[in-house]
């Protein structure tokens, strides 16, 4: 499933809620369709257990929180498993629009990395302020990325080294993973291979009275 990228779970997810015989509700126009929104699109290549997807019911729909999640996970193929259905509250924000933050593990391979990999990490990740080049349309310019890293610890596994990380994400703030190690892999002198590292996301945060807590807290 991880090798699945964002359309092409779009159109997986409409094929699967078509075969639940889900009754959901569609755009109005000339090319309607299903309306569906994933929260924040995951990168190709990451897994996650922390994902999440507006789906939009008609209005004479008594389908129960239950019922939704058994009939797709009936229909579901195998990586992919709803966890919890829940009704969004009235005047709420959408999955998209509440999105504040990101929780990730990242697992790199102790075979590869020097012997102070991690002395070098923690001390990346204790500057006061870390600098990356960030390319646009007509310009390339350096931007201080310390206020985007809410939270970081590095452990050591028998095979891996795992770095816990929640950062910015969403409309309103955002900060790459993949931007963030590759910075990481300079500060410390390696070359770095996006092949090389496995990303597993965590959960996704709204920010609610100047705390971060799980999407499915709303």
């Amino acid at each position: 499933m991880k090798f699945i990228g964002h359309l092409d779970l779009l159109r997986l997810m409409q094929r699967c809620i078509k075969k639940a015989e889900l009754p959901v509700a569609y755009s109005k126009g000339f090319n309607p369709h299903q309306l569906i929104y994933i929260a924040l699109p995951l990168s190709l290549g990451a897994t996650s257990e922390g994902e999440y997807m507006d789906i939009e019911l008609t209005e004479d729909s008594l389908m129960t929180e239950t019922e939704i999640k058994d009939k797709l996970n009936a229909v579901f193929p195998a990586g992919l498993k709803v966890e919890k259905v829940s009704r969004v509250k009235d005047k709420a924000k959408s999955g998209m629009a509440a999105v504040d933050g990101a929780e990730y593990k990242v697992f790199i391979s102790k075979e590869k990395m020097p012997v102070y990999f991690n002395e070098k990490t923690e001390a990346f990740f204790e500057q006061k302020e870390i600098w990356i080049e960030k390319t646009g349309k007509k310009e390339t310019k350096k931007i201080n990325i310390k206020d985007k890293i809410y939270r970081y610890c590095v452990q050591e596994d028998k095979d891996f080294w795992i770095i816990h990380l929640l950062l910015a994400a969403g409309s309103k703030d955002n900060l790459k993973l993949e931007t963030l190690i590759e910075a990481l892999y300079q500060y410390i002198a390696l070359d770095y291979n996006g092949y090389d590292i496995d990303i597993h996301r965590v959960d996704i945060y709204s920010e609610v009275d100047n705390q971060l807590i799980p999407l499915s807290n709303l």
